[in-house]
């Protein structure tokens, strides 16, 4: 499992540099976005935009005031346009493991406080692991809402991440997240290859394992 997580973040950090280095069309997003979502997108940092690795956005639009946790954050990019859906009294906090997506996100931090015209930052970025999550100061009961966007399917411990998430939401939070899915588990032989794993397909989650994970985890 280290080897695993290791591997995924040498692909996102040192393989993968621009959204054109993907080697498969499986991180795409399969719709148009709402114009209220293409406008605020609009005003997201190039830099951070070049480096979006998503695989689709289900996100709700009306946040305002909300706390949210973005897992697998990567460049910033969903959570400087959640950034802007809370407003400034809200707050936004993205979790991700490498190194060099981090330095992206953190670097444009003033450019999109500006931007949207708040006083102070409203969003900050920490780095760990989304199988734990208590090790990086999240706690629990602390969050409105739980975004994800093509990520969850690279963690080695999906149960582990569901259930961290059932903790740290509020009670009567929620959980969108978008992700890729099989109708049948994944070969050992193609879910070992590190680039079928880091191209989000070799820890695709089998439909049921899901269902199973998200009940035993309380949702």
């Amino acid at each position: 499992m280290e080897n695993t997580t290791k591997s995924v973040q040498d692909y996102y950090g040192k393989e993968l540099k621009k959204s054109a280095d993907l080697k498969t069309n499986a991180c795409c997003t399969a719709f148009d976005y709402p114009v209220k979502i293409k406008k605020i997108l609009s005003e997201i940092h190039d830099e951070v935009m070049s480096k979006y690795y998503g695989c689709g956005l289900t996100i709700p639009t009306t946040l305002n005031g909300l706390k949210v946790l973005d897992l697998g954050s990567g460049s910033g990019r969903d959570c400087y346009l959640v950034s802007k859906l809370v407003g400034e009294n809200g707050h936004v906090v993205g979790v991700d493991m490498t190194d060099e997506q981090l330095d992206v996100a953190n670097r444009h931090i003033s450019y999109h406080t500006e931007k949207f015209g708040y006083t102070s930052a409203n969003i900050e970025f920490k780095k760990g692991e989304i199988e734990k999550l208590s090790e990086i100061g999240i706690s629990e009961n602390s969050f409105d809402l739980i975004i994800s966007n093509c990520v969850i399917n690279l963690s080695t411990n999906k149960q582990k991440v569901l259930s961290d998430c059932f903790k740290v939401l509020k009670q009567g939070g929620e959980m969108y997240f978008s992700d890729v899915y099989v109708n049948k588990r994944i070969p050992k032989e193609l879910a070992c290859d590190p680039i079928i794993y880091g191209e989000c397909l070799g820890g695709a989650l089998y439909w049921n394992d899901f269902l199973s994970f998200a009940k035993k985890a309380g949702f």
